[in-house]
């Protein structure tokens, strides 16, 4: 990668893709066996204003039994694979950042086969420079290395995620960080942790880079 490169890292989940009921239903396929109660329609409205954190401590699941739970939502995502969509606008927004000339990847806590699945079946795949699994409070580690792999300077790295945590870790390596309101987390929750800018809708994000990077610096 040239120094000068603009890199767009992407979460995944809630971001990208609308994850969000297939992953509820797994978390309740798995709750009698982990010993959490299952998430009601009511009971996840509320929970939208809550960090990953505090909602494990709200479902009181065994810290050592956490691994194991996150592991087998994994395993099990597949099978809801077919049920999921891209957010509309996600297409188009990521293939005028690479015409723009942007170099773009995702960094989630998914696992890299899901990932790859459900881009490769919207024929997505090759506009990413590179799909990683971090951990589920990893994030922040896992993209300072490929800042470092892909010899990048953090003031041309922007990380695009809709949880608290994704602005944490953003803010734990010192990147700037642009919050997404239509995923997990409620806009004014993520307005709380104080996001560099939160956007309402995918294409909103071209017109956001385009304030981080004055025409005089963009990408030809």
């Amino acid at each position: 990668m040239r120094n000068n490169s603009k890199l767009i890292i992407f979460d995944f989940d809630g971001t990208l893709a609308d994850t969000l009921g297939a992953l509820l239903r797994i978390s309740n396929r798995l709750a009698p066996e982990f010993g959490y109660p299952q998430i009601s329609d009511e009971q996840l409205a509320n929970l939208k204003y809550l960090s990953s954190w505090e909602i494990i401590k709200l479902s009181k699941v065994a810290l050592w039994k956490l691994p194991f739970l996150l592991k087998r939502v994994k395993e099990e995502f597949p099978g809801e694979v077919s049920n999921v969509r891209l957010f509309p606008g996600v297409i188009e927004l990521l293939n005028t950042l690479k015409l723009q000339g942007y170099r773009l990847g995702i960094v989630s806590s998914n696992a890299e086969a899901n990932i790859r699945s459900l881009l490769s079946q919207n024929q997505i795949e090759h506009l990413f420079d590179f799909v990683t699994t971090a951990s589920t409070f990893g994030k922040g580690k896992t993209i300072g290395r490929l800042i470092k792999q892909y010899h990048c300077s953090k003031s041309d790295v922007i990380y695009i995620g809709d949880e608290i945590r994704d602005i944490q870790a953003a803010r734990s390596i010192e990147i700037r960080v642009v919050a997404v309101g239509w995923g997990f987390n409620a806009p004014t929750a993520l307005m709380d942790r104080q996001p560099d800018l939160l956007i309402t809708k995918p294409l909103a994000l071209i017109n956001a880079l385009a304030r981080f990077y004055p025409p005089t610096t963009q990408i030809a």
